[in-house]
């Protein structure tokens, strides 16, 4: 659950919103209101869905708008040198990329999974992850400049409008899948973007050999490699990486200095970046939900799947009947007070019938508790029951709702009761037993491999997952003074109360 403006995770509450009644995901999102739209020398109310972006200042307009969307709910890397870094291999390309009338932008999105997409109008995002699995500033670049083809060539207009139509609280969820071009988008922007890089000074090879690495990521995930489906618009990963390297073998460039002087430079720039999630997110412990930053402990459902999102940490059944999620509920002390306010506005908004409605106490904080249905059927006519725990703690209201279908309230009523229960502040060994992944690079002995290398320092990666991150094979034999790339632990450090943000976007029972 992220409350904090140093780091973000991507917002994929999608699990959560997935189990609720088809109906109350559309309730959700109703009413959304469409934002006014600039078309010709004036302006107009319009529905998004009627938005036609036939020019690049609607391209800008449109990439501004969602832009921020993006970056509330992805968030994004505060890190200044790296920014810096990744935004002169940005400009670059952009330097050499197609005429546009806007100025291209880059960010990194604090997103675990190696990732980039672009936005009309210039607004460019590559991942952490991403940083993290490319081994020079060659792939890199290449990789930025798919992502500026895709926004010269206007890809990301297109795909842009299908995302506008969409509802506001769910047009976040859907990018993932909007951003995903057509195979022939993506054969284009593969193919110039390696033009691109070649005029920047850029290897053109540097693509073939990220896609490889991405393709190697995928097999250890997957077992196998992504193969095309009818609902899948991407060439499979093999078959980019196939023609990328015919391709960069055809190509002729002439090479110009990188920002970054090396690898060992590349590496030293991105060393200490995070890995996997990040812990000012909280992080489990089996069940159990540990958040430094806002000193507090919470106990899901034994063998329920859990989620951790920007807006709730939370938790489903295996029949995925039920829920429970918490969210930060803004600053405050009175849960009396905060219950009220929520019932009379999202409360109502959403249907909900309150039958119950009590202080109770959690612990030695007070709290106030309300249970009742749901206006909104199950997807078989049901009830939807719902229990929600306001507590107060640390200055804030935390919210923790409940959400059962059907006859399911009986089998979960006691389980929500007990979650709400077990919220508490950290132990001392509990906040000392907080640890997150970060990048070390570390330096080979003489004939060293791999296995040998990660276990003298410490590495959480296996040996598979270290090669295909150094683009290596298992079994190589490592020269002195190799540079690899390993994950290490480091204990972590709480923020200062100061940098805790008080109040994400509102959410209630039926958007996770």
């Amino acid at each position: 659950m992220h409350l904090l403006p140093r780091s973000a995770r991507a917002a994929l509450a999608c699990a959560l919103l997935a189990a609720l009644p088809p109906a109350a995901r559309a309730q959700a999102g109703r009413d959304d209101p469409a934002p006014p739209v600039e078309r010709g020398g004036g302006a107009e109310e319009e529905r998004p869905r009627d938005i036609l972006l036939r020019t690049e200042a609607h391209d800008q307009q449109a990439g501004a708008q969602v832009a921020k969307e993006v970056e509330a709910e992805f968030g994004l890397v505060e890190d200044p040198e790296l920014l810096a870094y990744v935004s002169a291999v940005g400009q670059r390309l952009a330097r050499v990329a197609p005429d546009r009338s806007f100025v291209y932008r880059f960010q990194i999105v604090d997103q675990e999974a190696p990732n980039a997409f672009a936005l009309p109008g210039g607004y460019v995002y590559v991942s952490r992850g991403l940083l993290a699995l490319a081994n020079s500033e060659e792939e890199l670049g290449n990789v930025l400049a798919h992502e500026i083809m895709h926004v010269a060539l206007r890809h990301a207009a297109a795909q842009q409008q299908r995302a506008l139509a969409i509802p506001g609280p769910f047009r976040v969820f859907a990018l993932g899948t909007l951003m995903q071009y057509s195979r022939d988008q993506e054969r284009e922007a593969d193919r110039q973007g390696q033009d691109l890089a070649a005029r920047a000074g850029y290897d053109p090879r540097g693509m073939a050999s990220f896609l490889k690495d991405l393709d190697h990521t995928e097999r250890l995930r997957f077992g196998v490699s992504r193969l095309p489906s009818f609902f899948d618009t991407h060439p499979a990963t093999t078959e980019r990486v196939a023609t990328a390297s015919s391709r960069a073998e055809l190509s002729s460039f002439r090479p110009v200095p990188g920002i970054a002087a090396s690898r060992a430079d590349y590496l030293r720039r991105i060393e200490g970046i995070k890995l996997g999630i990040s812990a000012a997110e909280g992080v489990f412990q089996e069940n159990l939900f540990l958040h430094a930053d806002l000193d507090l402990a919470l106990r899901f459902p034994a063998g329920w799947e859990t989620q951790n999102t920007r807006r709730a940490v939370g938790a489903i059944s295996r029949r995925r009947d039920g829920m429970v999620y918490l969210e930060h509920g803004g600053k405050g002390e009175d849960p009396a007070a905060a219950a009220r306010e929520y019932l009379e506005k999202q409360g109502a908004e959403m249907g909900l019938q309150v039958l119950s409605s009590l202080p109770v106490a959690i612990g030695d904080r007070s709290a106030w508790r309300a249970s009742g249905v749901s206006g909104l059927p199950g997807p078989n006519g049901e009830t939807t029951h719902f229990v929600i725990t306001w507590i107060a703690h640390g200055g804030s209201i935390f919210r923790l709702t409940g959400v059962a279908a059907g006859g399911a309230r009986s089998r979960y009523e006691g389980t929500f009761l007990n979650a709400a229960r077990s919220f508490r502040p950290l132990t001392p060994e509990e906040r000392g037993s907080i640890r997150e992944r970060v990048l070390h690079v570390a330096l080979a002995r003489p004939g060293e491999r791999l296995a040998e290398l990660g276990a003298r320092t410490g590495n959480q990666w296996d040996v598979q997952q270290t090669a295909v991150m150094n683009d290596l094979f298992a079994n190589d034999r490592l020269a002195a003074g190799q540079l690899v790339k390993v994950a290490v632990l480091r204990g972590y450090e709480s923020a200062p109360p100061s940098e805790v943000v008080s109040e994400p976007p509102p959410a209630g029972p039926g958007e996770g």
